[in-house]
């Protein structure tokens, strides 16, 4: 959801998802001299609250640290950016940010002028689409601030529930929730997964066949993820007569869906990045996504019944481009469009790089590993726009010669030790057993911020073997705003996050200057906002020429 306001010679832009609202300041460039920063009061109408929200960054000599990771009001410590993310919103609240310039000298600070923006962020549930987020960056001060860095495992009950739940941030409680959504014997569950393990989604499954008489029947791999698979299985004594091996994969079977029917009619699929595991739930970053269209539901349940009969790859390469045929990226249409995998051919994976070279403004793209040859070509060009991605670490498959200044690749990572003013963090690899540590998410969003944005996300990490020989679904959602405002959102959310570390340890290599000190002279922070070819100024005039 998007806003605009404009008061007092200052004009403030708004996007708001479910876990961010992204706020955007313009001013006359010669207004700004002496400019301190921005102070960001929030009043949220929905849980009557009114403050100043909070900060990193102080202006040096004007605090008394207490402890590291200690936040200081904006009132006081400004924010020097043209561009503000607020990460604490919640669904379906009304805030009103009002933005005031500072000026003066740290200890002597003015105010100017202010511009206050009411905004609304949506639910969860778009009419065709729901999407819940984790938290995904166990590894940082909040959590080291929470809980101390302790395991889950190595909590008290209550302690563990608290944070479990903080992790989760809805993704859990979604996931349980479509299961108990087959209320009794009139409903159908039908699933593919590749890691089914984490033992109260196994239960809920179980209660669903035992205690409501619903129909269920589990698809899951037995390749690369037998052993673990059919321990939790045979620890959660599921019934056999709900599960189905999938064995005649070549490489592995890594879809993560579920289909919901009423009277053997599909109606509504959970689908996106996670596995059912603790660290797939609570650890690394990860999307549970709900498609609420029947035509969609029909296809997932062509495809989960070819799945069903353990087939050899030619039989299903035939089926998948039965249920989809392959499309050029000019082909796709406005709506919701989904491709199964293995597939005969690797042609989607053109155009999927065909849609990152026809971007005209912005690429945002989050993957786990590498990607196909032809999508790192796309990644790597030399262009105007800017492009955004996040990879869960770098190693030789992932690291890209880039010479653009607008292509920035940020990896996953964490403050091993405590750093400038931070806390000591630990990662999803030190809480949970097994997986990636950071980015798991499938994720590359197009132009997000046009009227006609593209959202692709599912289980495939764009990668050749997810094509040709994988079991895998992926997911093309063309020209919904609203839900391209919540990818988004949460995008920005965790690229920032390590974006900072990665930065941030940088810094401890090239200079001595702690980047949690503010600047005292405007001349220090805010020309590159007004400057055309600096990426702060590129996505300044993204904010500022987006239509509301």
């Amino acid at each position: 959801m998007r806003f605009r306001n404009t008061q007092n010679g200052l004009t403030v832009t708004a996007i708001c998802g479910t876990t961010c609202c992204l706020l955007s300041f313009d001013m006359d460039v010669n207004k700004t001299k002496g400019l301190l920063g921005f102070a960001i009061e929030r009043e949220d109408k929905t849980e009557h609250e009114k403050y100043f929200l909070k900060g990193f960054k102080y202006f040096e000599g004007t605090e008394s640290r207490t402890d590291n990771g200690q936040l200081f009001t904006t009132f006081e410590q400004p924010i020097q950016s043209f561009l503000w993310e607020d990460f604490t919103v919640k669904e379906k609240h009304q805030y009103i940010y009002t933005i005031i310039p500072v000026f003066g000298k740290p200890k002597l600070l003015k105010y100017g002028k202010s511009c206050a923006i009411t905004v609304n962020t949506p639910t969860n549930k778009l009419a065709e689409h729901e999407v819940y987020f984790n938290r995904g960056v166990a590894g940082s001060n909040a959590y080291a601030s929470k809980f101390k860095n302790k395991k889950p495992s190595e909590m008290n009950p209550d302690e563990q529930q608290k944070a479990l739940q903080w992790l989760s941030r809805g993704l859990f409680e979604a996931l349980i929730g479509f299961v108990e959504s087959a209320a009794d014997s009139n409903y159908q569950l039908r699933a593919a997964l590749y890691e089914f393990e984490y033992p109260p989604v196994l239960e809920a499954f179980k209660k669903a066949f035992e205690e409501r008489n619903v129909d269920v029947q589990i698809v899951y791999d037995s390749v690369g993820q037998k052993e673990k698979n059919e321990h939790a299985i045979s620890t959660a004594n599921l019934p056999e007569s709900i599960l189905t091996p999938r064995n005649n994969v070549p490489n592995i079977s890594h879809n993560k869906f579920i289909i919901l029917l009423k009277n053997n009619k599909p109606i509504t699929v959970w689908t996106g990045s996670t596995n059912i595991t603790e660290k797939g739930i609570f650890g690394q970053c990860n999307t549970g996504h709900i498609i609420k269209n029947e035509a969609i539901a029909q296809k997932y349940f062509e495809y989960w019944k070819c799945l069903h009969s353990d087939p050899e790859q030619a039989i299903i390469k035939n089926k998948t481009s039965e249920i989809q045929k392959e499309l050029k990226a000019e082909e796709i249409p406005n709506g919701t469009s989904v491709f199964f995998s293995p597939r005969k051919t690797k042609d989607i994976l053109k155009t999927y790089s065909d849609f990152l070279n026809n971007s005209n403004s912005l690429i945002c793209g989050m993957f786990p590993f590498s990607f196909n040859k032809l999508i790192k070509e796309a990644v790597v060009r030399q262009t105007d726009q800017l492009k955004y991605i996040l990879i869960d670490k770098q190693d030789k498959n992932t690291t890209f010669v880039n010479n653009d200044f607008d292509n920035v690749i940020v990896y996953g990572g964490y403050f091993k030790e405590p750093l400038f003013d931070w806390l000591k963090e630990t990662s999803a690899g030190s809480l949970f057993k097994s997986g990636t540590n950071f980015i798991h998410n499938k994720i590359v969003l197009i132009d997000p911020m046009s009227e006609n944005p593209i959202v692709i996300i599912g289980s495939a990490n764009f990668s050749d073997n997810s094509i040709s020989n994988n079991d895998e679904n992926t997911v093309i959602i063309k020209g919904n705003k609203d839900l391209a405002d919540m990818y988004l959102t949460e995008f920005v959310r965790v690229f920032n996050h390590y974006y900072v570390r990665q930065i941030a340890k940088k810094m401890t290599q090239t200079n001595n200057r702690n980047p949690l000190h503010l600047f005292t002279d405007s001349k220090d922070w805010v020309p590159a906002f007004y400057k055309a070819n600096t990426l702060k100024g590129k996505r300044k005039k993204l904010y500022d020429t987006m239509l509301v």
